[in-house]
This record gives structure tokens, C-alpha cells and sequence, in this order.
């Protein structure tokens, strides 16, 4: 007992609350957002999501009994936040939190453990840009933009960033003495040498405060950076890409250049698996160039012959 006592003391053992009250679904989603904002795996864009999801929740359901959210109840949400004008896929992603709300709760007890009903939504008009675009149509887009917006595609460009990582940067993320700054993510942090030149862009904005880096004008900083790019590349008649883009850009310059997998996955903050999977592109020259690094074809320093290649001699 003792032992318990001075780990609760010292703040690395939490004391057991008593059975928490899930009477009304504005309970339940309370409860949950309390532990997503534990959580030392979330970025502050996921828990800034989850919150915006839940309050539409709450504002239709919240008055309701768990046992009371059934397949007619779902849909009847669905209906009324079309109504309201939400789009779809938001709705789709407020549904998938209600979701995982709902499982965490089952499986921590606090309410009957059954599983939610599907309930259908129809997303149109919606197309992944899975574009990647080169250096080269990369570098003239961003010299079109300006202020902020150009700026934070810089910094996209180099750090192979989210979008919500980069705009989210506080002046204290970046270290004056090594250059590095510490992106926060999904995944967790991760720190990132910046190049001299891209450094010398926000130098004079690091002044190891709390503050924000950007000046942003708006509550949506990455919708502004891709409307931005998206501008940009109309104007000069490239291919529209997105800040993710830019990100697989980074990977495969790195992947080209000889990097290691495992150190290019370190800096993007992915898995190597989900790196060589989604992000790198193999083109056609990447292939050749393969076979011809190899050497494929040529054992032991001569070419591989056949009965073919006599038949004509």
C-alpha cells in the first residue's frame, strides 16, 4: 500500500474514480474526449477533431440514453445534420468518432456492450488527389505564392510535413542552436534538421515563446495552403497537387537520392511499411535503373547464354 501511495504521490499512478455516471450520451462523449486529451499518442489537430465531431454529436444526441441510440436514432442524426448543410464526408467522420466513443465505452464497462448499426451515407463528388508533383513544378508553384501560405509550402516542400504539423508550429519548436524543429504529429514528435536556407526563413520569428509561427488569419490554416496551391497550379497550367503531395515528393527524393529507408520513415513520421506502400511512386526509369544497378542478366561477370543465342551461328 505503501508503494501505491508514493506512486499516486508522485503523479505516475492515478487513483481509481468511482464508477463514472453514462446516463445521457453527453456523458459518455464527455468522458471519452477526457481520455483522448491523455493521450500522449494524439496530435492536438486529432484531439481538436474528435472535440468538433463530438459537439455536433452532443447537440442532437447528447440528451439521449445510450439505450435509447439505435439504427432509427443514427439516421435520424444523419438526416438532421444534412439538413443543417454538413457535408457528407464530415458527417461520415463524426459517425466514425460516435463510434469509437461508443466501443471505448463498452469496453471499459460503463455501458452494455453492443455494437452501434451501420448507417448508410452517401459521399459524391469527391476525388483523392493522389498527384505527386516533381521538384521542378513543385518549386514554381511555391515561388507564385506569397506571405504565410508560401511559406508553409516551403516548409511542406523540405520536411515532407502533414499539413496540420506545419501549421500548427509554435516559435519554440524550432532550436536556433541545431537548426532542428520538432514537428508533432499523429505518430508522436519527431525533430527535423532544417537546411540553412530554410532555417534563415523563420529565424527571426523564433524567439522560444509559446506563440504561433504563422500569422494565420484564419481557423483552418491547412484548407488556406491548399486552396493556395491549389490556385497556383491552375494559373501556371501544372498538374493540381496538395500538401500531401509535397509529402510524397519528399519521399521519393529521398528514396531516389539513396537514403535509407528506415532514416526517411524516421523523418516523415511514417512506418517504413506505409512509406514504400503509399508514398513512394516506381516509375518506368526507376525499374531500368534497377535491373541495371543489379545487373541482371550477368552471373559471374558474363552474360547469361542459351541455346538461342547459338542458333543462328
Amino acid at each position: 500500500m505503501e508503494t501505491v501511495a508514493r506512486l499516486i504521490a508522485s503523479g505516475l499512478l492515478e487513483r481509481e474514480d468511482p464508477r463514472p455516471s453514462t446516463r445521457t450520451m453527453h456523458d459518455l462523449l464527455d468522458l471519452w474526449l477526457e481520455q483522448q486529451e491523455r493521450r500522449r499518442d494524439l496530435s492536438p489537430q486529432s484531439v481538436k477533431n474528435y472535440t468538433r465531431c463530438c459537439r455536433h454529436a452532443v447537440a442532437w444526441l447528447g440528451e439521449l440514453r445510450p439505450d435509447d441510440l439505435g439504427r432509427l436514432t443514427l439516421e435520424r442524426y444523419r438526416n438532421q445534420r444534412l439538413g443543417e448543410g454538413a457535408a457528407p464526408r464530415t458527417i461520415q467522420q463524426e459517425l466514425i468518432v460516435l463510434r469509437m466513443a461508443w466501443r471505448w465505452a463498452g469496453d471499459a464497462g460503463l455501458i452494455p456492450d453492443r455494437a452501434l448499426p451501420s448507417v448508410k451515407i452517401k459521399v459524391q463528388g469527391y476525388v483523392a488527389n493522389h498527384h505527386t508533383p516533381s521538384p521542378a513544378d513543385a518549386a514554381r508553384v511555391i515561388a507564385l505564392l506569397d506571405g504565410e501560405d508560401q511559406l508553409a509550402a516551403q516548409l511542406l516542400a523540405t520536411t515532407g510535413a502533414r499539413v496540420s504539423e506545419v501549421t500548427g508550429l509554435k516559435r519554440c519548436d524550432v532550436d536556433p542552436r541545431t537548426r532542428r524543429v520538432t514537428l508533432r504529429g499523429k505518430t508522436g514528435a519527431r525533430v527535423f534538421p532544417l537546411p540553412e536556407p530554410i532555417f534563415a526563413l523563420v529565424a527571426d520569428r523564433i524567439d522560444g515563446s509559446a506563440r504561433p509561427l504563422f500569422d494565420w488569419t484564419t481557423s483552418v490554416p491547412g484548407s488556406r495552403v491548399r486552396v493556395a496551391l491549389q490556385k497556383a497550379c491552375l494559373r501556371l497550367g501544372v498538374p493540381v497537387f496538395t500538401p500531401h503531395g509535397l509529402r510524397r515528393m519528399v519521399v521519393d527524393q529521398m528514396i531516389r537520392s539513396g537514403v535509407d529507408v528506415s532514416t526517411a520513415a524516421s523523418l516523415t513520421g511514417h512506418s517504413v511499411e506505409v512509406m514504400l506502400r503509399h508514398y513512394r511512386k516506381v516509375s518506368e526509369a526507376d525499374r531500368v535503373e534497377a535491373v541495371a544497378k543489379a545487373g541482371l542478366g550477368v552471373l559471374g561477370g558474363k552474360v547469361i547464354e542459351g541455346p538461342w543465342a547459338k542458333a543462328g551461328g
